[in-house]
């Protein structure tokens, strides 16, 4: 699969060139993430004459040119190495196509969707484009992390356990040790209610206000006996067990252990098989 990079969703709507570097750790996650899927990204011939403020240019980034505070040097470094990485050489699709004028036109053409600057315009939307005989195609711009994985796993680039553990990488859920086969089993109804109680996990502001959210119900996991102890029998016996419900009406739980500010997702049920011993 190949997505393209718009060039219409830079305009010089930053304020600042730092307003514009405090985006770019954003963008380069999402470019990490299409280096792992092998995804191609195609860029317009203009991109680099457009403006990210009123003053400076793409290409007067690509020359260094500008008052880059030390503290952003890395990020635009790392971001315009990832940028290379990406592109295809010759890295322009205009070049190779001139039937569309831009990248939203062109992607609507090639049936796939375009990763956006930072712009109220193309902020994780749905465009709408009609092609010369009055079609209209549907071209997703992405300009979170999260709204790019929701695309991904739609149009199933990538799979529900890499769009979850990418979701929450360096948060406070871990999800490395989640048994994908328990994930399996939901339906697609309860793989919404999963990710957004997850999601609500992560917004909470405190342990405490975790474990006194009645949407949670979060308590202990405690089992009759050793035997019953179905997380001793995955090698996790010497864990405090601890779980949780996605929502005050789901049946959708998820159960783990906490360490330290973390918590460590191991496995998620729907039918009470588990929650039934404890």
């Amino acid at each position: 699969m190949e997505i393209l990079l718009n060039e219409k969703s830079l305009d010089g709507q930053f304020d600042s060139l730092e307003a514009f570097l405090k985006t770019l750790p954003e963008m380069s996650r999402n470019m990490k993430i299409l280096k792992e899927r092998n995804l191609i990204l195609y860029k317009h011939s203009s991109l680099y004459a457009r403006t990210v403020t009123n003053e400076l240019s793409l290409m007067d980034l690509q020359n260094s040119k500008g008052n880059i505070l030390p503290e952003y040097r890395d990020v635009l470094r790392k971001w315009k190495r990832d940028l290379s990485m990406l592109t295809t050489s010759p890295p322009f699709w205009d070049t190779e196509s001139q039937k569309c004028e831009d990248s939203i036109s062109e992607a609507a053409r090639r049936n796939t969707d375009v990763i956006s600057f930072q712009h109220p315009d193309y902020e994780d939307k749905e465009l709408k484009v009609v092609d010369s005989e009055y079609n209209t195609h549907i071209v997703y711009s992405s300009v979170t992390t999260n709204h790019l994985l929701t695309i991904l796993l739609m149009r199933k680039v990538i799979d529900f356990l890499y769009f979850l553990r990418t979701r929450y990488t360096g948060k406070r859920l871990v999800l490395d040790q989640l048994d994908m086969e328990s994930v399996k089993k939901l339906q697609k109804s309860e793989l919404v209610e999963l990710t957004q109680a997850l999601d609500r996990f992560e917004s909470m502001d405190s342990w405490r206000d975790i474990c006194i959210d009645p949407f949670f119900y979060y308590k202990s996991y405690q089992p009759a006996s050793k035997k019953k102890n179905y997380f001793a029998n995955m090698g996790f016996g010497e864990k405090d067990i601890d779980k949780f419900r996605c929502g005050q009406h789901s049946q959708v739980r998820c159960f783990g252990y906490r360490e330290g500010e973390k918590f460590h997702i191991l496995m998620v049920e729907r039918d009470h098989s588990v929650s039934d011993t404890g």
